[in-house]
């Protein structure tokens, strides 16, 4: 038997945009009162965010989550000026004046960004809105506990220099720029083990949370408005684990990115029992099948020598569509709703599925089944990669196409 060519794209993405909906839906239900933030980085975890952003907004949804700044630009791009979008990861030369005139919110991890986000409000003569973001134990970007106190001096001297300021009308006349300042609209942080619900650290990182929000509202009501109303302040640390394992959760709103996408946080979580549905389903097609004897190797290395005379089918679909090598001689893929498994190396493009002796009925052109529904999961991957489920989504390629998926997706 030989293989021909197939004129599609042969690894594809279906994205599921009923499941999409639904797990908003559901996730917004579980959150409430607090709102639910739409996590769409990382191309909305690999699921490509120019068919997630607009299907989410066209559903209602008007807040979202991204972290770099390119990529909120983008975002805004794709979806006007009616939704919030807040990044966070920026360096210390970035420029932020596109930002601020795209009204993109920006996390405050370092007081250095105070000063570069109001000298960008300056230049733009535009006001820029800014959420704190503490470090409560995480250890990653934010403000450390002396940062954070640093911060809230830097914002009493300036709510202080904006009282100077309004006694001189001749120079805001002259300087429109003059008028234009920052607001904190917002304090955020993000749970380390919210995945593990028995450990204390999770009440510990609250806890501080709690302290620096107290703190900011002191700081913004005795600046009588000019930073902000403390009354106003979006207030966010859940992530996707916490937002399943805490009750209520925490806040005024939480950041759901991969339960969003219908995949679970928690090691042992099974996203049906939490209401949610996987939103993509990547497959590939069979292009060659081929009958091998006894004793012959499969792939790079030949780590897989066949004990018995069996059939191979050639699938495409390797490290270079992010499909992760380590899971080599250990993943499995479905044809015709049956698992078989992936024999030898997977390579850059392609893998080898053992189908069996004598099997007649897998064919040519096939359907291939990698995760999603009617195959393995996404954490089944992660697992015989030893990693997780959210490298899986998030590291697949660009050379992967990717669709949306028609009907109600059941």
């Amino acid at each position: 038997m030989t293989s021909f060519d197939i004129p599609e794209a042969l690894v594809r993405a279906e994205i599921d945009e009923a499941a999409l909906r639904d797990n908003a839906a559901v996730l917004a239900d579980r959150l409430a009162p607090a709102r639910l933030k739409c996590v769409v980085k990382a191309n909305a975890y690999g699921h490509g965010v120019d068919l997630v952003a607009p299907a989410l907004f066209a559903a209602g949804w008007r807040e979202f989550c991204v972290a770099t700044i390119p990529e909120a630009l983008h975002l805004r791009s794709l979806l006007g000026p009616e939704t919030e979008i807040i990044a966070w990861l920026y360096g210390p030369t970035t420029d932020l004046d596109e930002a601020v005139r795209a009204d993109i919110q920006l996390g405050i991890s370092t007081v250095e960004s105070l000063d570069r986000l109001f000298e960008a409000a300056r230049r733009t003569g535009i006001t820029a809105r800014a959420h704190l973001k503490v470090d409560t134990g995480l250890g990653r970007n934010g403000l450390s506990p002396e940062a954070l106190v640093r911060a809230y001096d830097w914002l009493r001297r300036h709510a202080e220099d904006s009282r100077s300021a309004d006694t001189d009308d001749a120079d805001l006349t002259d300087d429109p720029g003059a008028t234009a300042d920052i607001r904190i609209v917002g304090i955020m942080s993000h749970y380390a083990v919210a995945d593990e619900p028995e450990r204390p650290e999770t009440a510990a990182q609250s806890a501080v949370f709690s302290s620096a929000r107290g703190q900011l509202r002191a700081v913004l009501d005795a600046a009588d408005g000019r930073l902000g109303e403390s009354d106003d302040l979006d207030v966010h640390i859940a992530n996707s684990p916490g937002a399943l394992t805490l009750g209520p959760c925490p806040g005024t709103s939480a950041r759901v990115g991969l339960a969003l996408y219908g995949l679970s946080p928690l090691e042992d979580g099974d996203p049906t029992v939490l209401g949610l549905r996987p939103v993509m389903r990547l497959v590939s097609t069979v292009i060659n099948l081929k009958d091998i004897p006894a004793g012959h190797g499969a792939s790079y290395g030949l780590t897989f020598t066949a004990a018995t005379d069996t059939r191979f089918a050639l699938v495409p679909g390797g490290y270079g569509d992010g499909l992760p090598r380590a899971a080599s001689n250990r993943a499995e893929v479905a044809i015709r709703g049956r698992r078989y498994p992936v024999v030898g190396r997977i390579a850059m493009d392609q893998m080898i599925i053992d189908i069996g002796a004598g099997n007649d009925e897998v064919a040519i052109g096939d359907e291939v089944v990698i995760f999603g529904p009617g195959g393995p999961s996404a954490a089944e991957w992660g697992t015989w990669a030893n990693t997780i489920n959210y490298e899986i989504v998030t590291q697949l390629s660009a050379r992967v196409d990717r669709t949306v998926r028609k009907g109600d997706g059941r």
